[in-house]
């Protein structure tokens, strides 16, 4: 073929030809990207699945270790939010020294220990209810600095209520759980 005809025939059809070349494109592009990015990807997707099918078949998989010492972790981590009931006094006196830095009047503490232990553990649960009074923003700034404590006293319950609606002063009653181990 002479290449002056293939010119003519070009010129002549050169939507077919322009549509011919754009999937001789599409499909030189999809070839690329399924050897290029496709192929590997299948690869290390297939390893990994027979890595965890084989551990599987061995009894034991890497994300049961990963899940196991993953609880542990947690476990840890919970264990070093609970207080021995040795400190509950002191976690009081520091409730008492939290509220006075807010410039808040705390009306006194009632506890109550739960009368079972948590299944299985050897923590403790007490009941705190106490209120505060004074400004609403010191009121604020009092939930805020309670939430930041490292303990694991839990707010259960929230009421706020003011005596007069032309004073700022209102008067917050905080019920809360405190769980904590029985060991020094």
């Amino acid at each position: 073929m002479n290449y002056q005809v293939l010119l003519d025939m070009i010129a002549a059809r050169r939507k077919s030809f322009a549509f011919i070349a754009f999937l001789a494109l599409l499909a030189i592009g999809t070839e690329v990207y399924i050897s290029v990015y496709q192929q590997p990807e299948l690869e290390r997707v297939q390893q990994a699945w027979f890595a965890k099918r084989d551990a599987l078949a061995r009894g034991e998989t890497q994300a049961d270790a990963t899940r196991y010492q993953q609880g542990v972790r947690d476990l840890e981590e919970f264990r070093k939010h609970l207080i021995p009931k040795k400190d509950f006094v002191a976690l009081l006196g520091r409730i008492y020294t939290t509220a006075k830095s807010n410039s808040l009047v705390l009306s006194g503490i009632s506890y109550k220990p739960s009368k079972e232990k948590v299944k299985g553990t050897q923590m403790l649960t007490y009941g705190i209810s106490f209120t505060v009074a004074g400004r609403y923003a010191s009121v604020k700034s009092f939930l805020a600095d309670l939430a930041r404590y490292r303990e694991m006293l839990v707010i259960d319950a929230l009421s706020l209520s003011s005596s007069s609606s032309t004073e700022e002063k209102v008067n917050l009653k905080i019920q809360t759980t405190l769980y904590m181990t029985e060991g020094a």
